[in-house]
């Protein structure tokens, strides 16, 4: 059997839904991870590129060692309200989550990304996914707009990005087939990244970061931090989260231990 020549061969749906202006937005997010020196610094980069790129503020990215188990993720990244949401959703939700369905996971492993609009114009929702979409992300959230998309990460893990919004038409046709564009490119781009960064190091904090791991050393709360550095409690809380992203330190513990021993 021979090989259908280039010119030959069938175009791919996605090709034909696109614009110039969603290649755009796919390469800027490629442009902007594409320098990521480890898989955790590809995380932070996803995140913002897509903050940034799809103006999407409600955004968390879950990993694990297989589907299943990545709603599990002990320590995901989040940014917007999901960091707020993220208790009760371990406590309650997680195992009802709407994209963890059949009709969800077929799609994310079938094109990468699956919305809570195209499920919905399926059929009804399993009886406790639409529980979690009616209580947790409507009425709780107020989050109209739900997407996920499934990134393979380095040794077959999975990662997936979920991304919430307020508006109900925040991720639609369009938005859903550029995501699917990118989540193939992102998928292939952090494919060789070492899965932990070199050994920690406060040497490439900020001055603010190194005021930060300053007085989480000296014990400090949040609320007394912030006091100290006038910081919202808020903004003390998504430092020190990235700091412990930065250094790969687990807890503020770890981290005290790690600014001593590096005589900050």
């Amino acid at each position: 059997m021979t090989t259908p020549s280039p010119q030959h061969r069938p175009r791919s749906p996605l090709r034909d839904s696109l614009q110039r202006s969603d290649y755009e937005r796919v390469f800027d997010v490629l442009e902007r991870c594409d320098t990521a020196a480890s898989l955790p610094d590809f995380k932070e980069c996803v995140i913002e590129a897509l903050e940034d790129t799809f103006a999407l503020k409600h955004v968390s990215f879950f990993s694990g060692a297989t589907f299943h188990n990545v709603f599990g993720d002990s320590a995901p990244l989040t940014e917007g309200k999901t960091a707020r949401m993220l208790p009760e959703y371990r406590e309650r939700w997680a195992r009802y989550d709407v994209f963890g369905t059949p009709a969800a996971m077929r799609q994310l492993v079938a094109s990468g990304v699956s919305s809570l609009a195209e499920l919905s114009s399926y059929g009804p929702l399993p009886a406790t996914a639409d529980a979690y979409v009616r209580h947790f992300l409507v009425a709780t959230w107020r989050m109209e707009t739900a997407a996920a998309m499934r990134l393979i990460l380095p040794g077959g893990h999975t990662a997936l990005i979920g991304m919430f919004d307020p508006a109900p038409d925040k991720i639609g046709a369009t938005e859903a087939a550029t995501l699917r564009l990118l989540s193939r490119q992102l998928s292939a781009t952090c494919r060789g990244l070492p899965v932990s960064r070199p050994q920690a190091t406060l040497a490439k904090l900020s001055e603010r970061q190194r005021q930060v791991v300053q007085l989480v050393a000296e014990g400090l709360s949040n609320a007394e931090i912030g006091e100290a550095l006038s910081l919202a409690e808020d903004s003390v809380k998504k430092y020190v989260s990235r700091i412990l992203t930065a250094t790969s330190c687990q807890s503020r513990m770890e981290l005290a231990l790690l600014a001593r021993s590096q005589g900050l």
